[in-house]
């Protein structure tokens, strides 16, 4: 019975069982690079400058979503480049964090937050240069 719990916790939660990579994997839908959360943006083509007040709403975003799923972003978001959408008019935007899986926490204190990012935006996501 015991061992069925480990077997159970170790899938739950690789990190755990000494697979941290496997574990941000898991939680991170467009996909990581060892234990760095990626998070992907869809925005027309028509309106993306590329100038740095268009990204900080999505590196406040990247983080976010690293924490609502279990991972405790560490660091800078760092913009990893644009592809073009398949619909022809719109772009895909990677953005990425360093993460420590929320399992294996041990210094909470260091985990950024959204917040962190927007202060370090200037305090505000609402699109300066419009």
């Amino acid at each position: 019975m015991a061992q069925a719990k480990k077997t159970a916790a170790a899938r739950q939660h690789p990190a755990k069982a000494g697979e941290p990579e496997v574990e941000v994997d898991k939680r991170s839908p467009d996909g990581s690079e060892g234990t760095r959360h990626r998070k992907e943006f869809v925005v027309l083509a028509a309106r993306w400058t590329g100038e740095d007040y268009q990204h900080e709403a999505n590196r406040a975003a990247t983080v976010g979503e690293a924490i609502q799923r279990g991972l405790h972003p560490r660091g800078d978001v760092s913009f990893d480049g644009q592809e073009e959408h398949p619909d022809g008019v719109s772009l895909t935007l990677a953005y990425s964090v360093e993460t420590v899986p929320a399992s294996v926490e041990q210094q909470p204190a260091e985990t950024t937050t959204p917040r962190d990012v927007i202060d370090a935006d200037g305090g505000d996501t609402s699109g300066k240069g419009d």
